[in-house]
């Protein structure tokens, strides 16, 4: 069953002379039978045990198993060794005192992977005279019966081999007996191997007794079983009148009923005698050739398993330890766990997410897209807005992937949407350098209930404009301006009213339906206001601009700046400034403008000694209407390639006083006589790449356009057939911007957000409005505040980790037994880790609770005071699932790294060292 070759164990002190606690023996033990091992301190039979039962290492020679040899065991093999085949019994009983009886007995039965039942627990319980005691705890018993706890927990789990040490050393002799008698019993049909100083008990219940001194052993003798002793056999033996009883033996339940049964077949009216007799035992030396062998067919190793809620009940027992530095460490780590998650607001810092929460927060009703395209290439690349215009094509691009009903603004070539003849010039509208008043509308929308019912706005007085006629709505922004200034009255015709600025009476305005019905001139065309839409534009949020404040701080200045471009981007891209118009009137307004390049991403000039002309439109002959132009040298129905024609507001001239001016247009046939009609050009042009392609060449005049209210469109127009000059412009579509309701569900927000910033390709159709713009400021800031915080995140995971790790430390120095005890009935090293892991767990799903609510708060807190107290729009700190599962990875990280080092450090130790507190 079990054997050891020439097996030596050294001890070496720190301090002092080695010592050999094993010096060379050799045994073989049978597979049953009682086996004491004898010695006086320090000859090393506790150690020889300890070697036996894998709770201590030997230097050299080899224990074999069942026919296997130990030489190359790991210590996770002598933990499976253990839980399959031995049971362990100390002097010191060795049961876990947080556990009740029943638990410390299961506790064996499930480490061998088998469920624990209260009819196995009660049957082992009831074998070893402890029936009914399965719920209390270990410090209710007494001492016999803590070792009968212990003789239980080595038997439930049917081990081969029981292994004893000085297991009734802490007992009176009574129960001595009482603890022997029951080995005895086990004995036959299990090897039995227990370390005694008692010699008289040895030769009492011994099969074979080994003894020991200086780690050698010096006698090894067996029972020799001659028929004639059945002492062991039966304890009690019956002759006639006479009841035999071996000497110091006390009598069990199962006597009493023996003895009554005999006297119960006899002559009832005999007198009985109870007589002590001696045992005459006796040893020969062991013949250890007629030991049986085994070839390890049948060596089979069960790994243990502990299960979690014994872990978990274990590892927690260990918080009740050092309660100050239990709620330190709790404390330090939550605020550990909280700064790192607060970090991480910061250090994942995500563009599009920050965006999307931040427009819900601020509870953004309408969204704005204006078309922007990629320049430039590789690290110098960049998205420019500037100019652009969207197609109807391109609006119905947007909606598509969107799934948003859109509404364009357009803003015909040149128009003038200017609102100063309309209302009282000489009223103060701001005591600040701030405006934010509407001076001025930003287009035509066209609209209708159904649109002004998806994007949540409502008409507060009159009706919807008309598209068929000149009628307009407006805001109830714009309202606001004629609130403030008053309205003037346009009763002059329409080519004195530009003229008639002074000495006009004006109308105070105070209720939304005083302007239905007014007039207002745009574009040199008075427009009837047939009704005002309140489009949800918060005006009162940037009314502090226009207070007067003294001696402002450096970061005052700063955030007054920040809103009042704010302010420029609500207003400029929505339709608060808007001219609401009913469906089809911006085809019909735009029938009188041509089709033009604009020349927003290019330089174009034109001239000689004599001229300076700098347009800054273009467009092909056959988009304009030839019956505007002034020819110079007779009426052309195309273009030459070198030939282009002008609008008369581009010409300037050098007069005879060698300074430039704007020549009248019945002067233009003079000025071209004297200053000829041939002008060199020079300009360049920027590609999609960045790059600037350059052009210098000659041209000749041939035409000139003059520009008044009638064709304002062609202002600042030069007319070409030169494909490298068409090159400069790009095409003037429809829509300035275009307006749609602000989508309700978080998921479709972040998708309109991830288009608005989407890389790929060549243009894409970004967010204009107060939140993406101040996001859009501050977004290299967060970037780099985030890099920072992304380290500092880090090192307070760091720190946390160490707490873990000194209160972990501090935690295993309270249960070095009880990992010992684990050790000794077959737990194994990662076992012992989850028990660690578990304590820690629980340390960690306290701080990940606490901190997760701490960091929210924080953060909310945070929020508020940017929006409220600086009245910044942008959601900065976003605390979300993101932070949630990162807060319980880094704190179930933590307890594991925390817990590994101090646990992997006792876990390396010998189990006969944890038990003795070493």
């Amino acid at each position: 069953m079990l054997e050891t070759r020439n097996l030596f164990k050294v001890y070496k002190p720190k301090k002092g002379v080695p010592v050999k606690a094993i010096d060379g023996i050799s045994l073989k033990f049978p597979e049953k039978g009682m086996v004491f091992l004898l010695g006086k301190s320090g000859s090393g039979k506790s150690t020889l045990l300890n070697l036996l039962g894998g709770l201590d290492k030997y230097d050299s020679g080899e224990i074999i198993i069942k026919g296997v040899s130990s030489k190359d065991f790991k210590q996770k093999h002598f933990d499976s060794y253990r839980n399959t085949y031995v049971g362990f019994i100390f002097q010191e009983y060795n049961i876990l005192e947080d556990f009740t009886v029943g638990a410390n007995i299961a506790l064996a039965i499930e480490l061998q992977g088998r469920k624990a039942s209260d009819e196995e627990i009660n049957k082992i319980l009831k074998d070893v005279d402890l029936d009914g005691y399965g719920n209390r705890k270990p410090n209710e018993l007494s001492g016999g019966q803590k070792q009968r706890v212990a003789i239980a927990r080595a038997l439930v789990k049917n081990p081969e081999i029981i292994m004893a040490d000085e297991p009734t050393g802490a007992l009176d002799s009574t129960t001595g007996k009482q603890i022997f008698d029951t080995l005895k019993k086990l004995s036959a049909e299990k090897l039995v191997i227990v370390v005694s100083h008692d010699r008289e008990f040895s030769e009492q219940y011994a099969d074979r007794i080994i003894e020991l001194a200086d780690g050698h052993v010096i006698s090894d003798v067996e029972y020799e079983n001659t028929g004639k002793d059945s002492s062991f056999a039966e304890p009690l033996h019956f002759d006639g009148d006479i009841i035999e009883i071996d000497m110091g033996y006390h009598l069990t339940e199962e006597d009493r009923l023996a003895i009554n049964k005999y006297m119960d077949e006899l002559n009832s009216g005999m007198q009985f005698r109870i007589k002590e007799k001696k045992t005459t035992k006796r040893f020969v030396n062991t013949d250890q050739s007629k030991i049986k062998s085994y070839n390890g067919s049948d060596f089979k190793l069960i790994r243990s398993v502990l299960p979690m809620k014994n872990a978990i009940k274990i590892g927690a027992s260990g918080l009740k330890y050092k309660k100050f530095r239990l709620v330190m460490t709790i404390l330090l780590s939550c605020i550990s766990f909280g700064l790192f998650g607060l970090a991480d607001t910061f250090g994942s810092y995500n563009h599009i997410k920050t965006c999307t929460k931040s427009l819900m927060d601020s509870e953004v009703n309408s969204i704005s897209l204006v078309k922007s395209t990629k320049m430039g290439s590789g690290i110098n690349e960049w998205w420019d807005s500037y100019g652009n215009t969207m197609s109807e094509a391109e609006l119905k691009e947007v909606e598509d992937y969107t799934g948003i009903s859109m509404i364009g603004v357009n803003n015909p070539l040149n128009f003038d949407f200017g609102l100063g003849y309309n209302y009282d010039g000489e009223v103060e509208l701001s005591k600040t350098d701030y405006q934010i008043y509407a001076r001025n509308l930003s287009g035509f929308a066209e609209i209708n209930e159904e649109k002004l019912k998806e994007l949540n706005c409502t008409l507060v007085a009159g009706k919807l404009p008309d598209g068929s006629k000149d009628e307009i709505a407006i805001s109830t922004y714009v309202w606001e301006t004629f609130k403030i200034a008053g309205y003037k009255k346009a009763e002059n015709s329409e080519s004195e009213i530009m003229k008639n600025t002074i000495d006009t009476d004006y109308e105070k305005i105070s209720e939304y339906s005083d302007m239905v019905g007014k007039t207002i001139l745009l574009g040199n065309k008075e427009y009837t206001v047939t009704g005002v839409i309140d489009t949800n534009f918060n005006l009162d949020r940037y009314k502090p601009l226009l207070e007067e404040k003294d001696h402002l701080e450096t970061s005052e200045e700063l955030l007054q700046y920040a809103l009042y471009n704010e302010f420029t981007y609500e207003a400029d891209y929505s339709l608060a400034k808007a001219a609401m118009v009913g469906d089809g009137f911006i085809d019909r307004i735009n029938e009188a403008y041509p089709e033009v390049l604009r020349l927003d991403n290019s330089y174009l000039w034109f001239g000689n000694d004599k001229l300076d002309i700098s347009p800054y439109i273009m467009a092909e002959f056959d988009n304009i209407n030839p019956e505007l132009v002034h020819w110079l040298d007779g009426e052309r129905t195309s273009l030459k390639k070198n030939e282009i024609i002008l609008a008369a507001d581009t010409i300037l001239w050098r007069d005879s006083n060698n300074s430039y001016e704007q020549p009248a247009d019945d002067e233009l046939d003079n000025v071209f006589a004297e200053t000829g009609r041939t002008v060199e050009s020079q300009g360049f042009w920027w590609d999609s790449d960045g790059k600037d392609h350059s052009v210098y060449d000659s041209y000749e005049i041939v035409g000139v356009i003059p520009v008044s209210s009638e064709n304002i469109g062609y202002s600042g127009i030069v007319v070409t057939a030169d494909e490298q000059l068409l090159n400069f412009g790009e095409k003037r579509e429809k829509y300035m911007y275009v307006v749609g309701a602000m989508p309700t569900e978080k998921s479709e927000i972040e998708k309109l957000v991830s288009y608005s910033y989407n890389q790929e390709g060549n243009k894409r159709y970004e967010i204009q409005n107060a939140v993406t713009y101040e996001l859009d400021t501050i977004n290299v800031l967060l970037k780099a505040v985030s890099k920072v915080f992304f380290y500092i995140g880090i090192g307070f995971a760091v720190f946390a980790s160490i707490l873990f790790a000194n209160f972990i430390g501090t935690s295993i120095s309270h249960k070095k037994q009880e990992i010992g005890i684990l050790r000794a009935i077959g737990s194994r090293s990662n076992d012992v880790f989850r028990i660690f892991l578990s304590e820690s767990c629980i340390i960690a799903a306290i701080n990940f609770v606490i901190s997760s609510i701490g960091v929210f708060v924080i953060c909310t807190i945070i929020n508020t005071l940017i929006r409220e107290r600086m009245g910044i729009l942008v959601t900065v700190l976003n605390f979300g699932p993101r932070q949630v599962l990162l807060l319980m990875g880094v704190s179930l990280l933590v307890a594991f790294i925390g817990s590994f080092i101090p646990v992997k450090k006792i876990a390396s130790k010998k189990p006969i060292e944890a038990i003795r507190g070493r």
